[in-house]
């Protein structure tokens, strides 16, 4: 993606125990005995990955907006040494530029709802920002300023191997239509983590949730829909990825209540080819799957959580944009046919009962 000159990363200070971090400016090398939440320690490790040069190590800045000018400006500039590019790796709060470097603009954990909506914030407060980065990396952020669309130009960073993959567990899907609770407790206590037969199934659908997605209405009741459709159809298996997070009853209840708000009716038994997995899924499995493999992914879905080749051998990629869009644009074909290694059909975020598909 850049090189063969040395880059920077900023990181965001309150994702970092800075006890741990000597000193304002450092070497990526720091971080590895360093423990980093593990959205921010993928998006470093992807971002080590595909730099692919060799001249310096890769530096790492905390708090740059500090040096603004004269004397400290200057003295970060000796730190950075030759470095032309920066990296701002953003949690959404907010973002940062580097004076004289090339800015690129990475964010991460916007499936979060909070973080989602704080990158809005800043984007609807601030909306210049945007214009003053050279490239995004992996998305296709886009912002009114001034009557004019500004939407940087988009890099594309993928893994050239697999992220390491923790155990899976899959809990078979029930839904009372009156308890949050007791659905989630049912569920984790059939939690198991063997795998369901996935060789006696036809066709394999897999949604990675994300806590964005789970208080969106058209994309509940899509979930819903499937879920609905799966159930009557024994050779089809539907896969249901909890959001990310560290409670993994809190994730059960954020799907379930989500799932619950459709307000339309669900068979109250337990399902026999439906299937909460509590992680991703890893990317053995997945390639096993082969044409059978169908992925409904949701824009605030990290899709560089997978290799391309993941996507590039499913049988077909649905693709649903965030709420505020009205079509997908050059810059987001391009870069997601370019990552999936085929054109994903886009669901326009319409809201329910109505939807709009648009077929590349």
């Amino acid at each position: 993606m850049f090189g063969p000159e040395p880059i920077v990363l900023s990181l965001p200070a309150r994702e970092l125990p800075l006890a741990a971090i000597t000193g304002s400016v450092f070497e990526l090398d720091a971080l590895s005995a360093v423990p980093l939440p593990a959205d921010l320690r993928m998006a470093v490790e992807l971002i080590a990955g595909a730099y692919h040069g060799v001249a310096a190590p890769i530096r790492c800045v905390v708090r740059p907006e500090m040096f603004t000018h004269g004397a400290s400006l200057n003295w970060l500039r000796q730190k950075l040494g030759d470095a032309t590019d920066h990296i701002c790796v953003s949690d959404g709060v907010s973002i940062k530029l580097i004076p004289h470097l090339r800015n690129h603009l990475f964010t991460y954990g916007l499936h979060a709802q909070r973080r989602q909506l704080e990158f809005k914030k800043l984007m609807r407060r601030a909306p210049e920002l945007l214009g003053q980065y050279d490239s995004q990396v992996n998305t296709f952020h886009r912002i009114a300023a001034d009557g004019l669309a500004v939407e940087p130009a988009a890099n594309l960073a993928m893994p050239s191997r697999a992220f390491a993959a923790a155990g899976v567990w899959y809990y078979g899907f029930y839904l009372n239509p009156h308890s949050a609770e007791d659905s989630a407790e049912r569920m984790l206590d059939w939690g198991d983590l063997v795998a369901p037969p996935f060789a006696d199934f036809r066709e394999i659908t897999y949604i990675p949730l994300t806590e964005c997605v789970m208080k969106d209405g058209g994309f509940q009741r899509l979930v819903f829909e499937t879920i609905e459709a799966t159930y009557f159809e024994p050779k089809s298996v539907l896969l249901l990825r909890l959001p990310p997070g560290d409670d993994l009853t809190v994730r059960m209840k954020w799907v379930v209540e989500g799932i619950r708000a459709v307000s339309l009716r669900l068979p109250q038994a337990r399902s026999a080819n439906i299937f909460l997995v509590g992680s991703d899924l890893p990317e053995d499995l997945l390639r096993q799957f082969g044409g059978r493999l169908s992925l409904v992914l949701h824009q605030s879905f990290e899709y560089w959580r997978y290799t391309p080749g993941v996507y590039a051998q499913a049988n077909k990629i649905l693709y649903v944009l965030d709420g505020e869009w009205k079509r997908p644009t050059e810059c987001a074909k391009k870069l997601l046919r370019e990552a999936f290694g085929q054109m994903p059909r886009f669901l326009l975020p319409v809201r329910p009962p109505e939807a709009e598909w648009l077929t590349e």
